[in-house]
């Protein structure tokens, strides 16, 4: 089991020593600041994928009905409806940019999608669980 955890760590400060030496390639101002920052910005994340990778299939057995309870269905309810609710929002969005020939800024546009969907999701998730309790 040692071994595996070291593995994990050595894992970890490659990957995350990696992503900062790209991120410091791309900032030619101020490349040691910028690469120690994301380096210890995905330290964590890189940690958390090692011990998925390498220690994990030894010490967690899956439970086969984990994700059989009642708000795993709600959510699961809540997320369909409002892709739907997205589908719907996004078309009308398209027809109106389409229609008015202006082009508006796209990064606003997806956030606003984000959001939308993002909401919509926890209005129907609390709605559906009032209503099912």
């Amino acid at each position: 089991m040692f071994a595996r955890w070291t593995l994990t760590i050595a894992f970890a400060l490659v990957v995350a020593a990696l992503i900062g030496a790209v991120a410091s390639v791309f900032n030619p101002e101020a490349p040691l600041v910028t690469g120690l920052v994301f380096a210890a910005a995905t330290l964590g994340p890189a940690g958390a994928l090692g011990w998925f990778l390498f220690v994990s299939p030894k010490t967690v057995t899956p439970d086969p009905n984990a994700e059989d309870n009642v708000e795993n269905t709600w959510l699961e309810k809540a997320a369909s409806a409002a892709f739907v609710d997205l589908l719907v929002l996004l078309s009308i969005a398209l027809a109106v940019v389409s229609v008015s020939g202006r082009s508006p800024d796209p990064q606003l546009l997806l956030l606003g999608a984000v959001v939308v969907a993002m909401c919509d999701v926890a209005i129907r998730y609390v709605v559906t669980a009032r209503r099912e309790r």
